[in-house]
């Protein structure tokens, strides 16, 4: 009893400085593209993969422990918990939120989710399908750029200077550079490089954890994935999303979500480069691929309808993750 007590307060602390290390990774880096005048368009999809960094340490280290399942159960269950769950709640506590209405701009990020379910059909993953997969998100990326329509740039009176320096030649735009990263980059990369440093040293010891729990209770590595890490490492995208509602500030967008979903599928092709990942024909795979196609379908409705998400269609959300979370406890 005292060793269950044990296993379970660590995986609390290690969890809360997993989702504080990607609170500091992706906020100093989200500062960084800022102030570079990164296109508008790709600032979701970096912040969508920035968001993602733990699925792929958690990731990483399920293979190095040799229990890939879990890391699939991360990725597909954390699919379910950023559109059910996160944006459920976003919802119902904001009351709604705008969209376009246009179903062409989130269907290619469905269909990218579906495809990697399908794959996952023939019974493995292999480095073909990994770069299917990258391909596809690659053009995602390609076509979200070109939705984005024309950037324009700050234009204040400091970043015209700033500007202004770095259109010299040579040494002196070597030096140029160095110095605007000395006077404005340098705090948010340090801090930065301390969130990666927290997100790898947690997500190592909760993986350490987590073979431990798997010998002690034999609970199915892909059952832990989907109800334990799917919530653990999606800790930014609820961080970011209470501190939209404290502040008001509308940091969490549609896109920021629809952007961490689809950085889910890149993991799986970036884990899939440097093994075969085995994925188990249960009826928990299958329920899982009903249940995604179910919430996508769902999504995808409420985005065209009325061109807002309203309150009870955030309760619609929450439910079908309850029922999910159900279903995987029967």
């Amino acid at each position: 009893m005292i060793l269950i007590f044990s296993l379970l307060f660590l995986a609390l602390v290690f969890f809360v400085i997993l989702g504080k290390g990607a609170d500091l990774l992706v906020g100093n880096l989200r500062a960084l593209t800022d102030k570079t005048n990164i296109h508008p368009v790709l600032l979701g999809t970096i912040l969508g993969f920035l968001t993602t960094m733990p699925e792929l340490m958690v990731g990483l280290n399920a293979i190095r422990q040799d229990v890939p399942a879990v890391s699939l159960g991360n990725i597909w269950g954390g699919i379910i918990v950023i559109l059910a769950l996160i944006l459920g709640l976003a919802i119902f506590l904001q009351k709604e939120i705008k969209t376009d209405g246009h179903l062409s701009v989130i269907l290619p990020s469905f269909v990218f989710i579906l495809l990697s379910l399908f794959l996952g059909l023939k019974g493995s993953f292999h480095y073909y399908d990994g770069l299917l997969l990258l391909s596809f998100y690659l053009i995602l990326i390609y076509f979200d750029y070109l939705s984005g329509g024309h950037y324009q740039k700050d234009v204040s009176t400091k970043k015209a200077a700033l500007s202004s320096e770095l259109a010299s030649k040579g040494w002196q735009r070597l030096e140029n550079h160095w110095l605007y990263w000395r006077r404005e980059l340098s705090v948010e990369t340090r801090w930065a490089i301390i969130g990666l440093f927290l997100v790898s040293i947690s997500s190592y010891a909760l993986m350490e954890l987590t073979s431990m729990a798997m010998d002690i209770f034999a609970l199915p590595p892909f059952l832990v994935g989907v109800l334990i890490f799917a919530i653990g490492t999606n800790l930014p995208e609820i961080t970011v999303m209470l501190r939209a509602l404290k502040t008001k500030s509308g940091d969490l967008s549609f896109g920021h979500l629809i952007g961490s979903a689809v950085s889910n599928i890149l993991v799986l092709a970036i884990l899939s480069f440097m093994m075969p990942i085995t994925v188990v024909q249960s009826w928990a795979y299958y329920i899982l691929i009903i249940f995604i196609f179910l919430i996508l379908s769902i999504v995808s409705i409420f985005y065209v309808s009325g061109k807002r998400f309203q309150r009870w269609e955030g309760g619609v959300l929450i439910g079908l993750y309850l029922l999910f979370v159900a279903y995987q406890l029967l």
